[in-house]
């Protein structure tokens, strides 16, 4: 089954409660009628590599990895604390007491909480089309796999390039164009279509279409994870400009 990170991300927060109230119920209580344990028994000390843990665990940490990708200031300035929560949750030692298990997961499940309204406000400006092929991108950088992140990053841009492209010069022949084409065409009149594509958006372009052919075609240039990582943070800055989701419902709509 195909994970949908962005709408992980989204329910970050009733994950990490499910998360808590799951641990809390299998690893730090009693038989029923009892008080709850403070700390884990000693036989059960490396519970939180047990797999009822890790299915939990190890989809909080990979939105942690993933969490400054949306421009959301509150998370970059967060990362390296969740990241440190994220590190204490794998320690057995840091785990083992009920106290610093439930502090970790809590503020992680707080900064999450607080930032909720903004993440579903930038998900909300993406299409079914984009939200599919970022996934995607996302679900390879985090396997590894930079080549296949770097080529759906720059096909999760290709409807929106299309469509603004399309609403200032309305050419059926733009439709017959390869993506790689596509975004040469603009580059190389992008007078004609109204510099409709801020000026701060054009690296991403120009990275996407050198990246893309390295990405598909068999060439001697890698792909490393800081280039995957460049390209998948400037397509979501792409995609979540909220000046260009706009240039683009206006055209929609007339």
């Amino acid at each position: 089954m195909k994970e949908d990170y962005l709408q992980q991300i989204v329910a970050m927060d009733t994950l990490c409660q499910s998360f808590r109230d799951s641990v809390i119920d299998v690893f730090f209580r009693y038989p029923i009628g009892e008080a709850l344990k403070a700390t884990v028994d000693l036989e059960d000390k490396f519970f939180c590599f047990t797999p009822r843990y890790q299915s939990y665990f190890q989809i909080i940490k990979r939105i942690i990895e993933i969490s400054d990708i949306f421009g959301i200031q509150m998370l970059e300035r967060c990362k390296p604390r969740l990241m440190e929560h994220s590190y204490h949750l794998e320690n057995p030692e840091s785990a083992k007491s009920r106290e610093n298990f439930e502090f970790h997961i809590n503020e992680i499940l707080l900064c999450f909480r607080d930032a909720k309204d903004e993440i579903q406000k930038k998900i909300s400006l993406l299409n079914s089309s984009e939200i599919d092929r970022l996934n995607e991108a996302i679900h390879c950088f985090l396997e590894g796999c930079y080549y296949s992140s770097v080529a759906m990053s720059v096909h999760a841009i290709e409807s929106r390039l299309f469509s603004l492209m399309m609403s200032i010069y309305p050419d059926p022949k733009l439709e017959e164009l390869t993506l790689g084409q596509l975004i040469r065409e603009y580059l190389d009149h992008k007078q004609e279509y109204g510099s409709v594509i801020p000026k701060k958006h054009e690296p991403l372009l120009e990275h996407c279409n050198t990246y893309r052919i390295f990405s598909v075609h068999p060439k001697k240039e890698e792909i490393n994870k800081p280039i995957a990582s460049s390209i998948l943070n400037m397509t979501f800055l792409f995609l979540l400009d909220e000046k260009l989701v706009k240039k683009v419902e206006e055209a929609e709509g007339s």
